[in-house]
């Protein structure tokens, strides 16, 4: 069984982390185990996950798959096991990466809109927002490009010592 117990504050932080992620959809126990990820050493089975944070365990593997489909928890498993582990993957990209490919191809839709026969306010309100999208794909591609790099960077250096 778990060797994980929260303490008061990583409860505050489980909290504090599932207030923050409802903006974003993500139902209390999603964000809650999420943080619990975080938090943790080792990869959770459900039954660990739901006795650890007092849910069920079929609310931990809803929230669980939850996160493993927004890209933000891994699951794995046991050779000669049936039991599935969750931890958080080593890359943090979640699902900007496909928000990433979403703007671009919102920014494509738009790009066909303005060949149309469409008026000129429409047309510059496409520009805008398809430059602004475009921009944003940028920043969210370059920022998952940047810790890749600097990862790679530190092995490398760590291999040269």
């Amino acid at each position: 069984m778990s060797n994980f117990k929260p303490s008061q504050q990583d409860e505050a932080f489980l909290d504090a982390m599932a207030m923050l992620m409802a903006p974003w959809g993500w139902p209390r126990p999603v964000g809650r185990i999420y943080a619990y990820l975080l938090l943790r050493e080792e990869p959770a089975t459900l039954d660990e996950i739901a006795a650890d944070l007092g849910m069920s365990k079929s609310n931990a593997s809803v929230a669980a798959r939850t996160l493993e489909h927004c890209g933000n928890a891994r699951r794995q498993g046991e050779p000669g096991s049936r039991r599935i582990y969750y931890s958080v993957p080593s890359e943090f990209s979640g699902p900007f990466f496909e928000k990433a490919q979403l703007l671009d191809r919102q920014v494509r839709l738009f790009a066909g809109q303005r060949e149309r026969d469409i008026s000129a306010p429409v047309a510059d309100r496409f520009a805008r927002i398809s430059a602004f999208y475009t921009a944003m794909r940028e920043a969210i591609e370059g920022v998952i490009a940047e810790p890749q790099s600097e990862a790679e960077a530190e092995r490398t250096a760590t291999r040269t010592r």
